[in-house]
């Protein structure tokens, strides 16, 4: 009986050990026709082709999270060690705060849209203007739905690193949003 239940456990061992080596080596399965496309893009000339394309792809994944709100699109692009220099009160530093941000935000605003318009590429930076757009149609904080549109825009400083997002910048038309969420009232 003892040599079946050891059996049976290294089996066990065994099993659980090839699932993990699979998850741990299976891509994350994203085609690039599923990701933001910037309307325009400008990349400094010292870069060669291969570093700005993958540069321009791990910015790609950032804003394709932000315009869906799914977490795959965060994993594949943005580094565990991933540092917000501009970091809100009240937001977790790291991946933890972008999920946060994302999750809390899409309450409000669920159809939440990410419009790529700019993309400026130099060195390992690249700065983005990018339009946010959806229709508040969950709560804000105190301030009830008012199923109008939204509509504001930000910018972003990136920096990557071996297809990583590893820190940004950001500063958001928060004035506009705020104002069209009934938060503050326009003048």
């Amino acid at each position: 009986m003892k040599i079946l239940k050891e059996i049976v456990l290294v089996t066990i061992l065994f099993l659980l050990t090839i699932v993990e080596t699979a998850n741990a080596q299976t891509p994350i399965d994203i085609k690039d026709n599923e990701l933001v496309k910037p309307k325009s893009i400008t990349i400094d000339r010292s870069l060669d082709k291969s570093t700005a394309d993958q540069i321009i792809h791990t910015a790609q994944l950032f804003y394709t999270f932000w315009n869906t709100g799914d977490q795959k699109y965060l994993n594949a692009g943005v580094s565990p060690n991933f540092i917000d220099n501009t970091l809100p009160a009240g937001r977790p530093q790291g991946p933890e705060g972008l999920k946060f941000a994302s999750n809390n935000f899409r309450k409000a605003v669920p159809d939440l849209h990410c419009t790529l318009e700019d993309l400026l590429v130099v060195g390992d930076k690249v700065t983005a203007r990018l339009l946010f757009t959806g229709t508040f149609k969950g709560k804000f904080k105190e301030h009830p739905p008012t199923n109008k549109p939204v509509k504001f825009f930000a910018i972003d400083i990136l920096q990557i690193k071996d297809g990583k997002l590893i820190q940004d910048w950001h500063l958001e038309d928060n004035l506009t949003l705020l104002q069209q969420l009934g938060a503050i009232k326009m003048l």
